[in-house]
């Protein structure tokens, strides 16, 4: 199946190693997930288990931190083997207490969706820095 590249890129109001906690955290990681992301839960493992509603698709997936680079990049890989999926967070400090956090996802796609799954998957990444930023405002 042919893979969707996808960058979006915003900034959030702290520190990288403030922004870093959220994204580092599986348990934190799943309250920024999209809407299209539904009943996330942190398996005892470490994964992150979901399911992922999007396109009139509906599929569960288990997504795993396979590297990360405190607090500059982390990567995350699907691995239920259903299809291949790849997200890298880079985050650069953006003056004193704000970070540029860019998030790429690579996806792999069925066939039939692939011209049109580009919108949907920018917007639910754009939706996930949003989250993001809300929480990292919040302080929580």
């Amino acid at each position: 199946d042919p893979a969707v590249k996808v960058t979006v890129s915003g900034t959030c109001p702290a520190p990288p190693e403030a922004v870093w906690e959220w994204i580092a955290d599986p348990h934190k990681h799943i309250r920024m997930l999209p809407d299209e992301v539904r009943d996330s839960r942190v398996l005892e493992n470490g994964d992150m288990a979901c399911e992922l509603v999007t396109m009139g698709m509906r599929e569960e997936m288990v997504v795993r931190i396979v590297s990360s680079d405190p607090p500059r990049r982390l990567v995350e890989e699907r691995v239920d083997g259903k299809r291949k999926g790849m997200s890298v967070f880079e985050l650069e400090p953006e003056g004193d207490h704000a970070t540029r956090v860019t998030l790429t996802s690579e996806v792999e796609v069925p066939r039939l969706l692939a011209a049109m799954a580009a919108g949907p998957v920018r917007s639910a990444l754009d939706a996930q820095l949003r989250n993001l930023a809300a929480l990292v405002a919040a302080g929580e």
